[in-house]
């Protein structure tokens, strides 16, 4: 990353006792290249904890190198009806895939989940899920004898088999009292059962993650993809490891190659193998978030974390008396108001800063801000940001270096990836550095959780 003495906004404060404050306060931010390769090596170190088979060893690392027992991919050829399941935020939603010939034919509806069943007994939310599933059946006249079903459940979970995993916590803004140690699918099925007009026979076959599911949407767009990534509110990655390689694989089929391996990467650094990179504003946001101390990777990055971090540091300028002469910010002082939305609002900024004051209207800050205010702003936007993009680079560069392949795509899902008009830029140009013996394409696949439910569904059911 260029240090920030280096960028034209920094270089052209006046004022240099201002100056050499801004530079110091958004150094704090800038990776150089040796703490990029620092991360890249303590990563590859947790997944060689995680990947033995000494269950003491694996408990040194925070990754649950999960195996998905998902070990095929999209051929081409597969026909047949499917459905993919996916909860993982406050919309539930239920995806209908018709397959001909390898061509999908996809519909999909989604359904609130409202904080009240967020935060009560996780029964509530499986008989809403089979609640949705009824009525989906219904509206699109379904009439099959029986559909198998894959089911995104977006949380960690310890996978027991292709169908059976265990919740190891809930996350996000689901607050469910109970649920951690119960299966999935199991938890489903009854929901399912408790459903007496359920008009088709629901054979629900496998439970996989949201990053399984980007990546199965993403082979389905592009046969080269190895890597699904989740870069939303929270993150993740699977990708597709040769089975040599991945030590707690317990199947038997002599024809197996490779598999899914979900990393869990959000989880990265709990046990604080990521101190040395961490700064003071990942540090508060940790101390501040509904889950403190756990999932410390994706704190540095994620649309849930990202505002808030970019607020930290605009509060540090403020307190020095570098951003808006020093002048109280009460807008600006509330936890958590000022959400990813405005980072990514302020990255797409022309030369005319039009987003930029809007943002700053919105926080009452607009009657006080000069024009050097608005461009510190942007520049703290912009290495905050870039400074996320390449923590994710970093781990995804080690799956790369797994894979080991000429040609590798990589399929995103997540509203950071989405929206962040440079996210991408900053992510492909730090992996073309870190391997360059790869030709990395990257694609968005918007909603690909559930599709690539169904597609899971579709590559493993076997018909009794």
């Amino acid at each position: 990353m260029e240090p920030a003495g280096s960028r034209s906004a920094v270089r052209n404060i006046k004022d240099e006792a201002t100056r050499k404050k801004v530079e110091e306060i958004l150094n704090s931010c800038v990776l150089d290249d040796a703490t990029i390769k620092k991360i890249m090596d303590v990563f590859e170190d947790q997944i060689n904890l995680a990947n033995t088979l000494d269950p003491e060893k694996r408990k040194k690392s925070n990754l649950l190198w999960e195996c998905t027992y998902v070990r095929n991919l999209l051929t081409g050829k597969e026909n047949g009806e499917y459905l993919g399941l996916d909860l993982g935020g406050t919309n539930f939603r239920v995806v209908r895939v018709v397959m001909k010939d390898g061509e999908a034919t996809t519909t999909t509806k989604y359904y609130n989940l409202d904080d009240k069943i967020l935060s009560g007994p996780c029964q509530h939310i499986f008989d809403h899920i089979a609640e949705s599933l009824e009525s989906f059946l219904k509206e699109e006249n379904i009439t099959a004898s029986c559909l198998p079903v894959g089911f995104t459940f977006s949380f960690p979970s310890d996978q027991k088999s292709l169908k059976n995993s265990i919740l190891v916590t809930w996350t996000k803004s689901f607050k469910c009292p109970d649920g951690v140690g119960q299966d999935a699918c199991v938890m489903l099925e009854e929901a399912i059962a408790r459903r007496k007009d359920m008009p088709v026979k629901l054979d629900v076959m496998a439970r996989i993650s949201d990053t399984t599911g980007a990546l199965m949407a993403g082979n389905y767009a592009d046969k080269k993809c190895r890597i699904g990534v989740i870069l939303g509110t929270g993150s993740n990655a699977a990708f597709v490891e040769r089975i040599e390689n991945y030590n707690k694989f317990e199947g038997k089929d002599p024809d197996t190659k490779q598999i899914i391996v979900n990393t869990e990467w959000g989880a990265f650094g709990d046990n604080g193998c990521c101190d040395f990179y961490r700064n003071d504003f990942e540090r508060e946001v940790d101390k501040y978030s509904n889950h403190v101390n756990s999932f410390t990777f994706e704190k540095s990055f994620s649309g849930m974390y990202l505002g808030e971090l970019v607020r930290l540091v605009m509060v540090k300028l403020v307190d020095e008396g570098c951003l808006f002469k020093g002048n109280p910010c009460p807008e600006l002082k509330k936890r958590w108001e000022f959400p990813t939305s405005y980072v990514t609002s302020i990255e797409e900024d022309t030369d005319t800063s039009k987003n930029t004051w809007s943002v700053l209207k919105a926080l009452n800050l607009a009657d006080v801000a000069t024009e050097e205010d608005v461009a510190i702003v942007r520049e703290t936007c912009a290495v905050v940001s870039e400074r996320g993009a390449k923590i994710v680079a970093a781990a995804l560069a080690v799956l790369l270096q797994h894979i080991n392949l000429p040609e590798v795509t990589i399929a995103f899902d997540g509203s950071v990836y989405e929206k962040h008009p440079k996210f991408r830029i900053h992510i492909a140009d730090l992996l073309a550095k870190l391997v360059p013996t790869t030709k990395c394409t990257m694609i968005m696949v918007k909603d690909g959780s559930g599709q690539g439910a169904a597609f899971v569904a579709a590559v493993e059911y076997k018909p009794s």
